[in-house]
């Protein structure tokens, strides 16, 4: 019986063997390669579509905001003396300040009349009705005349005795050389007041951002990455006489910005961290407004 012998391996085999290994080696990494620079590229572009796509929704969503906003302004407000929907003092060309009424649970505004004299110093209004009305809300008194108004805080609210109470001194901003006696005579309207103002805080330029203020109350952040905001005003005035009518930055006047018939907002949103080319990502857009009352009120 013969036996069986294996058959040594020559040295040309193992030679074969060894470059076919190198020759598969290499074509795995730079598979392997290939394959991990796609996915690190494929990585980066998502994240820099992300970064776009964060960006706009920012923006989208403040424009929106101040949109609605000053849609809604002046609605359950008066239409006749001084200008309350806009405040005609802390209104730039990038801040804006923005008043509209409130309104009960059942969609009616909540205003009354005062039932006597209003001295300036006094600390308590007699109301018509106090219904509607609660403690740190903020509302708008006027003269029956509109010869003047001012926005005030309410302090305490007695729905039996129909009182309001408030702290600080009325001071008739409209009437020269101070309140008259009395300051507000009883007839004076008072108006529930949602006050709202926009401005872009730049204090950081790693990180601006829109600031809302609610009500008198400090600046809160409101939508990042907000680094402009612009406002023009367009006047009902050369209408006829020119392609458009006058639009300025901000009206010199309350006579101006009585003439207001729209607002143009200018929002430039940017990106929170540079993009694939070390550069920001910035967005800008501008659309209209036209508030429901844009009458002196």
């Amino acid at each position: 019986m013969r036996s069986m012998r294996s058959t040594p391996t020559s040295n040309a085999e193992l030679g074969s063997s060894l470059v076919e290994l190198l020759v598969g080696t290499t074509v795995m990494l730079f598979v392997l390669g290939t394959t991990g620079r796609f996915f690190v590229t494929a990585r980066n572009f998502i994240s820099d579509q992300i970064l776009h796509v964060e960006t706009q929704q920012g923006l989208r969503a403040a424009m929106d905001s101040m949109v609605r906003d000053l849609r809604l302004a002046g609605a359950c407000l008066p239409t006749s003396g001084d200008f309350v929907t806009l405040d005609p003092v802390a209104s730039t060309n990038n801040q804006i300040v923005v008043r509209t009424g409130q309104v009960r649970p059942d969609e009616t505004c909540i205003q009354t009349v005062l039932t006597s004299d209003l001295a300036a110093g006094a600390s308590q209004l007699s109301v018509q009705s106090a219904s509607g009305f609660m403690t740190g809300m903020r509302v708008y008194i006027r003269q029956s005349n509109g010869a003047t108004g001012e926005v005030i805080n309410i302090t305490s609210v007695d729905t039996a005795a129909n009182v309001l109470g408030k702290t600080a001194n009325l001071t008739c901003p409209d009437v020269v050389g101070g309140c008259p006696t009395p300051a507000y005579p009883a007839g004076s309207g008072v108006y529930a007041v949602d006050e709202r103002q926009y401005a872009v805080d730049a204090s950081n330029p790693a990180l601006p951002v829109l600031t809302l203020a609610a009500n008198g109350a400090a600046p809160v952040p409101f939508a990042f990455g907000i680094e402009g905001l612009q406002l023009q005003y367009e006047l009902a005035r050369n209408c006829d006489s020119q392609p458009g009518c006058d639009v300025v930055q901000v009206p010199a006047t309350e006579g101006e910005f009585a003439l207001v018939n729209q607002i143009y907002i200018t929002l430039t949103a940017r990106s929170r961290t540079p993009g694939l080319n070390s550069q920001y990502y910035r967005v800008t857009r501008t659309v209209s407004a036209k508030p429901r009352n844009l009458l002196p009120g």
